[in-house]
């Protein structure tokens, strides 16, 4: 006779083993109780109690790592109860987990660029796998190394130190990035077999350029349909040269055709273009069209000869391949942004005898990364900060003669959070001037509303009340279900890392989409973060770290930059690389992808803040040579 114990789990008759636990009978029938104590070596500790279930007839819940099972125990293991217990459970433990998952540079990296991870790979020498890993987020690495606003490197840590500056990210990402292209073994994607779909990608920028390489690898056919006679929007029409060369973008450009995405050129989408035609050849559309429609000072005059866009400025150069004749010329470019910062350094090229930037606020409240605004006051560029022009004058023909503007003092915060600007009464006076360029924003032009809408079937696309292309958040899914749109005409102007991180996102609802799936984002991960606890100070930092200072990045002399050379040349080798990846904290868990804490926190939603008070903050403890002892991240 069977000495087996007749066991009900989870509503179903199975058979048990005597001194057998509810832990073990479940794993040996399949199923999966959360545990993060258990180890079948020791004895149980029963101290998680990640691991409870409900067992009728007993009162609360039960560990189910050190309750033996009985004859006739009838055992719930997934029920609502059991869920709430578990991610109390979970909840209590981390509110007194102070450790970080994840570095804060790939927090704040809108992509979510595993920073740390390309950094230890550049300091084993392994650079096309440092490309590869950041290509599973961004395949824009050399244009981004060169020309991103490096939010990563605001939140490094290393900041805290008395060094001065954050660890050199966007160098390394594009020393790494030039090896790896400039190698002959370069870094390919697999791409997978054909799935018989067509995405036809309206606008070969960032965004679409970021949106055909990820869609390419899935076995989708994408075809981009690009407006100019040259691939890159605003990275080709809007950054010159002496930023990012032409070269390099049309490498990364290679990188994404030869995966096997068309570029199909002069195709304007509402002009040239029908989405009749689109709809009848492919299964889906995304827009990436950028925001690239200029404006002008806003003031009284500002049709005057004379005075442009900025981004008109721009692109036109790029368009003729003509620079402007500034010799000279006195030119004023108003605004604080990156463009006025292109727009400014790009005047002296054209032989600018004097630049005066115009700016409403002071340095510090400029959005312009602080990068080029060091190179253009190099170059001889001069602010006038705290001023707003008023007025445009003209001579007798209607050309610009010369600006009004006001002193401004700074009030209260905006809606932006920076202090607004005030007019100070009786502050007007007269600057002269032969050009000024106008950096204050940029518009979306959407041309084809009329024609996708005639043609559509399957929804309407609208634009919000900025003229921006409206989109679901979450998805960016259109009105029309067969249509996504991502980058800067779903956002208004925005940034390039934000238009590769859209382009991620309207790319996998598109695969879902093409798929026949139920389009869903991104999971959520739970992440904890020490910051959570407190916000971290220079005390929490120094002492702790040897002092090690930045290898800067190697630039032109401002004597030999009439021209539009690359000023940043890069890191000389792979010495002076390598010794800029040992700055890196690696503050984030190396435990990271098999954690199981982190695993079950996602699985059950656990909040750090839900029960805040005290917690304990302990010192690493690095005394043995191989091991490093943190009890902040001990679970027991």
């Amino acid at each position: 006779m069977s000495n087996q114990l007749n066991i009900i789990l989870n509503g179903k008759n199975i058979k048990g083993n005597p001194g057998e636990t509810i832990l073990q009978l479940a794993k040996r029938n399949g199923i999966e109780i959360p545990t993060l104590c258990n180890d079948p070596r020791l004895k149980p500790f029963s101290s998680c109690f990640v691991c409870v279930v409900e067992v009728d007839g007993m009162k609360g819940m039960q560990p189910s790592c050190s309750t033996k099972i009985n004859e006739g125990m009838k055992i719930e293991t997934e029920n609502e109860k059991v869920k709430i217990a578990r991610k109390t459970a979970l909840d209590l433990m981390v509110s007194n987990h102070y450790a970080d998952c994840e570095a804060p540079c790939k927090q704040t990296c809108p992509a979510g660029v595993d920073v740390q991870g390309y950094i230890s790979l550049i300091e084993k020498g392994l650079y096309s796998e440092a490309t590869a890993l950041i290509k599973e987020t961004n395949p824009l690495p050399a244009i981004c190394g060169r020309v991103c606003v490096r939010p990563c490197e605001v939140a490094c840590r290393r900041n805290h130190l008395d060094e001065g500056t954050a660890v050199g990210i966007d160098y390394m990402k594009r020393f790494a990035a030039d090896m790896d292209l400039f190698s002959e073994n370069r870094y390919i994607p697999e791409v997978a077999e054909s799935t018989g779909k067509k995405v036809a990608i309206i606008g070969a920028g960032p965004g679409g350029l970021s949106s055909a390489y990820f869609l390419q690898q899935k076995g989708h056919q994408c075809d981009i349909f690009e407006a100019s006679p040259n691939p890159g929007g605003w990275l080709r029409y809007g950054i010159p040269e002496y930023r990012l060369p032409n070269d390099i973008l049309d490498k990364e450009v290679a990188a994404v055709t030869e995966l096997g995405t068309n570029i199909l050129y002069n195709k304007k989408l509402g002009e040239n273009l029908s989405y009749k035609e689109l709809k009848k050849e492919y299964d889906s559309v995304i827009l990436t069209i950028g925001s690239q429609r200029g404006t002008l000072i806003g003031c009284e005059g500002d049709d005057a000869e004379n005075v442009y866009s900025g981004i008109d400025f721009l692109r036109n150069m790029e368009m003729t391949g003509q620079k402007y004749d500034f010799e000279g010329k006195t030119v004023a470019v108003v605004g604080g942004g990156n463009t006025a910062m292109d727009c400014c350094r790009t005047s002296l090229r054209c032989g600018a005898e004097k630049v005066y930037v115009i700016y409403r606020r002071t340095e510090k409240e400029m959005p312009a990364n602080p990068i080029e605004i060091h190179e253009s006051k190099v170059e001889g560029v001069e602010y006038m900060f705290l001023t707003n022009p008023s007025k445009v004058n003209k001579d007798k023909d209607g050309k610009l003669k010369s600006m009004t503007c006001l002193k401004m003092e700074l009030g209260e915060p905006d809606a932006s959070g920076r202090r607004r600007p005030v007019p100070i009464e009786g502050s007007e006076f007269d600057i002269e001037l032969d050009y000024a360029l106008a950096a204050i924003g940029q518009k979306t032009e959407v041309n084809f509303l009329e024609d996708i809408n005639e043609h559509s079937d399957n929804g309407k696309l609208e634009v919000n009340r900025w003229g921006d292309i409206d989109a679901d958040k979450s998805t960016l899914q259109t009105g029309v279900k067969s249509i996504f749109a991502a980058g800067d005409g779903v956002t208004g102007p925005a940034t390039i890392i934000e238009a590769v991180a859209q382009a991620k996102t309207a790319s996998r609802s598109c695969h879902q989409y093409l798929m026949g799936l139920t389009l869903e984002p991104e999971p959520k991960e739970f992440i904890s973060r020490r910051d959570t606890f407190k916000e971290l100070t220079t005390s929490d930092f120094l002492g702790r770290y040897q002092k090690q200072i930045r290898e800067e990045m190697p630039v032109l002399e401002a004597d030999d930059r009439v021209n539009f050379k690359e000023v940043e040349l890069g890191y000389s080798d792979e010495k002076v690389a390598k010794h800029e990846a040992e700055r890196c904290l690696e503050c984030g868990c190396t435990e990271f992808h098999t954690c199981d804490l982190k695993k079950y926190a996602t699985q059950y939603d656990a909040d750090q803040k839900h029960f805040e008070g005290d917690y304990h903050a302990y010192e690493l403890d690095f005394s043995h040579p191989f091991i490093e002892i943190d009890n902040n991240k001990c679970i027991l």
